[in-house]
């Protein structure tokens, strides 16, 4: 019987000691990088997400700026800054529910200001008035926008986005489009912070780390040509995952170094 128990207390200090092996090594394989690669074909030119649709910025914004909608990995529409919309009866009008608490922060990292629904029409008007080569996607769907960009009208406030109130953006189209939503995806249709960009005039979305502020899960902290993009995780928002990004473009490679 004595040694029953001494094979059964045995047998526990065991399956005890094999416990905390496996979560000792599950925290490390937890804390340990996960590396990925892929090719990275050629610096951006400019961060000025709004005014450029050029595969270069993109590829690095996806990473830094979030809009209303995201895609998952399917390719369906989920929300991101938006946490709710709704469309009217006729089909013309878009309201949409920011997600409150998200922040705009600057390459240090420090918090600048409160994402807002203004944001989003700073945004639809520096695009406007850069006359952003992304623009003929939604021009022609937008109330007015067509009229603005044309000179036709110099009043921006006839365009059919507004700031409901600090967490409500609405937009109104031309006509009903059923696909409406995946075009809300664009970088065109990112949030802009007008302090800053005012702040900043010509040097606004200067390919830089202080060119920009950054709402995404990622600030961009290093950016030297043909060298090294580095992105350093600031916050998560919708579906995305808490990630540090190295690139070296001489190596041809993009290094993610994943934390849980």
């Amino acid at each position: 019987m004595k040694s029953k128990k001494l094979l059964a207390v045995a047998g526990i200090t065991m399956s005890a000691a094999l416990l905390l092996a496996a979560c000792s090594k599950a925290e490390k394989k937890a804390d340990a990088p996960t590396t990925f690669s892929y090719v990275y074909a050629i610096d951006p030119s400019t961060l000025d997400y709004s005014v450029t649709s050029k595969s270069s910025t993109s590829d690095v914004i996806a990473n830094l700026v979030d809009g209303l909608l995201e895609n998952d990995k399917y390719g369906n529409l989920i929300p991101s800054l938006a946490e709710d919309w709704s469309v009217s009866q006729d089909g013309l009008t878009y309201t949409y529910k920011l997600r409150k608490g998200v922040k705009w922060y600057t390459s240090e990292g420090e918090e600048y200001a409160e994402v807002k629904a203004q944001d989003f029409v700073t945004g639809l008007k520096h695009a406007a008035d850069g006359k952003s080569d992304g623009l003929t996607l939604i021009q022609d769907s937008i109330k007015g926008l067509a009229e603005y960009v044309s000179g036709e009208s110099n009043d921006f406030s006839t365009v059919g986005v507004k700031a409901i109130d600090d967490y409500t953006v609405q937009y109104t189209l031309n006509q009903p489009e059923s696909f409406w939503n995946s075009k809300v995806t664009t970088a065109t249709m990112l949030p802009v912070n007008e302090e800053f960009l005012n702040s900043q005039g010509k040097d606004y979305g200067a390919a830089t780390p202080s060119g920009i502020l950054y709402n995404g899960p990622y600030i961009l902290k290093n950016f030297t040509s043909k060298s090294v993009i580095e992105y350093e995780k600031i916050q998560i928002i919708g579906i995305r995952t808490m990630l540090r990004l190295t690139t070296s473009n001489l190596l041809s490679t993009m290094d993610l170094t994943k934390n849980h």
